[in-house]
């Protein structure tokens, strides 16, 4: 008798599939419309990042190669830069040489490689070479600091003109080196960066890649 009185608030298996079916269009089109929406929104997304993303891997790849895939200690390779502690640069007496030859002629590998790439040295529009100057409230002292950092910036650079000679004779209008003002919290201590500048060629490419999206 119970089953019975229940049987009579249970619809027939025909509607109950139907309803079932109808539910999962519901939910496969709401699946739909939602990944449609997220495709519009990384392809533009992914046509930005993609050139970037292109050279940090070629420049990856590069340093790697010359450097090895592990981990090296006093050297790190950021977005587009490479720092490397003063002391795997530095010789005898703060000049470049010595125990740092090895570690100049290693980077200038590296970016000898890099501008002899066609591909790369497009959208390469200058290697800084630079010193983090510790800026204080005294301007005398900012002053001699910066001829000093000023001057470390310079001799790296001119290690690597020495241990790569066709840096300087064929590329040398992509180097320059700098000492950058940065205040005491914000100064990397020990350490020089060697920073890839891209060129507008980048912008260019994400410009073109983002036109159809604009149509």
């Amino acid at each position: 008798m119970m089953i019975g009185k229940i049987r009579k608030f249970l619809l027939p298996p025909g509607p109950v599939l139907s309803l079932t079916l109808l539910g999962l269009l519901l939910l496969s089109a709401v699946l739909y419309y939602r990944a449609v929406k997220i495709q519009r929104f990384l392809e533009p997304v992914l046509a930005i990042t993609q050139p970037r993303i292109a050279f940090s891997e070629s420049l990856g790849s590069i340093f790697r190669k010359e450097f090895g895939a592990e981990r090296i200690r006093g050297i790190r390779l950021g977005v587009n830069s490479i720092f490397v502690e003063e002391p795997l640069l530095f010789g005898i007496g703060d000049i470049p040489g010595g125990d740092g030859a090895s570690t100049i002629e290693r980077l200038g590998k590296v970016f000898l490689s890099i501008l002899e790439d066609p591909k790369m040295r497009a959208n390469v529009d200058l290697i800084l070479v630079s010193t983090s100057l510790p800026l204080s409230g005294d301007p005398a002292a900012n002053k001699r600091n910066r001829s000093l950092f000023q001057e470390r910036a310079a001799m790296v650079l001119n290690a690597l003109y020495r241990t790569e000679p066709g840096i300087e004779t064929k590329y040398g209008a992509f180097f320059a080196s700098a000492a950058v003002p940065a205040s005491p919290a914000e100064r990397k201590a020990n350490r020089i960066e060697f920073r890839i500048i891209p060129t507008e060629q980048i912008h260019i490419e994400v410009l073109r890649r983002l036109q159809k999206y604009a149509e």
